[in-house]
């Protein structure tokens, strides 16, 4: 799918369906301004149900006072869908506010598992500070329904930390990636 064909409102598909309406509401608030929108999905199961969460989209946030009209809900939507923006800071303080969260909405575990996998050590501090936001049986739904996702993410920690991390953390224990597995594999227990 070419970008001039995409259409963010595609993104629907990125949550469960029971949140379509508010989802709707979220993407008619989003400002479509240039030709780049999103990159691939990243498919995976939730619940039963197949969500294409993208890669990243280039979206710019909307204003505060657009932010401000929506509800909680969809506001976390937003939230949510802009912890796959192609800017590591806004990634970061999407993942702060979403996280807060994640022990109320599985479907904010499928994108936090998904951001484990990747190369920000800043967001994935992020992540091991609020690790008690993580709700376990979220944790082992997603990893029972994806489990070859999950070893995808656990092999992209390992890859990322030889990278770019390997020097500056000698011993794995050290690197922040390592350090949230761990704690997700102890919830899997």
């Amino acid at each position: 799918m070419d970008s001039e064909e995409k259409d963010k409102y595609d993104l629907v598909r990125a949550f469960p369906r029971d949140l379509n309406k508010d989802v709707r509401q979220v993407l008619d608030i989003i400002p479509q301004e240039s030709h780049l929108t999103f990159s691939y999905f990243e498919e995976l199961r939730l619940s039963e149900e197949t969500l294409y969460i993208p890669s990243r989209i280039y979206y710019d946030e909307p204003s505060q006072s657009q932010i401000s009209s929506l509800t909680d809900n969809q506001q976390t939507i937003l939230y949510t869908l802009y912890t796959r923006h192609h800017n590591g800071y806004v990634r970061e303080k999407n993942v702060m506010n979403a996280i807060a969260k994640a022990t109320e909405c599985s479907w904010i575990t499928a994108y936090l598992m998904l951001i484990i996998g990747e190369y920000v050590e800043e967001i994935l501090q992020v992540i091991h500070q609020n690790r008690s936001l993580l709700n376990a049986d979220f944790i082992k739904t997603f990893v029972r329904e994806n489990p070859k996702l999950y070893r995808t993410i656990q092999s992209r920690v390992v890859s990322y930390w030889n990278c770019y991390y390997r020097w500056k953390y000698p011993k794995p224990e050290q690197y922040v990636g390592f350090q949230v597995l761990a704690h997700l594999n102890r919830l899997l227990r």
